[in-house]
């Protein structure tokens, strides 16, 4: 996603990353997504969710150049990542709380599409389904009708999500910052927990 930003006038760094990507891409072609059984290193927390879930992750002003923030997320479905995403937050979230509500409202996009389509499938989806985010004050925003002075300035059209949840369609739920997986797609992780 970061190189991408550089396609209409990329230099001689980004051209060496891109090599980088590529010899990293070699390196791992042996990998692959597998359904079935999860990993035996997925944390207690997310045990109980690895059926079929949803991770919303962001990292709060992680550019220094705009200050705007990674929002990231990733759906799994009989134990395995089915669906993920990595963009960067078009506006400047002004706290990390708005920060994981842009980044939920844009999991929660996905989540409507995925349930519409495993329902057409005749598969079983959960009710409520399952959005983990390691961010209790976007929890708790999202099950709140009321608006506050710390929230009265989030546009309007995140907040759908509290109209899913108040339906009970989905749920938010916390999950320590250290389970979650999502943390792949907004943030460089240092190579044990990469792993």
């Amino acid at each position: 996603m970061y190189l991408a930003q550089f396609l209409a006038m990329p230099a001689c760094l980004h051209f060496a990353l891109a090599t980088h990507i590529l010899r990293y891409l070699a390196g791992t072609k042996h990998l692959a997504l597998m359904f079935g059984t999860p990993s035996d290193n997925v944390p207690e927390s997310l045990t109980a969710f690895m059926q079929a879930s949803a991770c919303s992750d962001a990292d709060w002003a992680s550019d220094a150049h705009d200050r705007k923030s990674i929002s990231g997320f990733g759906f799994f479905y009989m134990g395995s990542l089915v669906s993920w995403s990595a963009v960067k937050q078009k506006s400047v979230a002004l706290s990390s709380t708005e920060s994981e509500y842009y980044a939920m409202s844009h999991a929660f996009k996905e989540a409507l599409w995925l349930r519409v389509f495993l329902q057409s499938l005749d598969l079983p989806v959960p009710m409520p389904f399952p959005m983990l985010t390691d961010n209790q004050a976007a929890c708790a925003l999202s099950e709140s009708p009321a608006i506050s002075k710390r929230s009265k300035h989030i546009n309007v059209h995140h907040h759908f999500i509290r109209e899913h949840v108040r339906k009970g369609s989905f749920s938010t739920i916390w999950i320590p910052t250290h389970d979650m997986p999502t943390d792949i797609f907004t943030k460089p992780l240092k190579p044990t927990l990469f792993t």
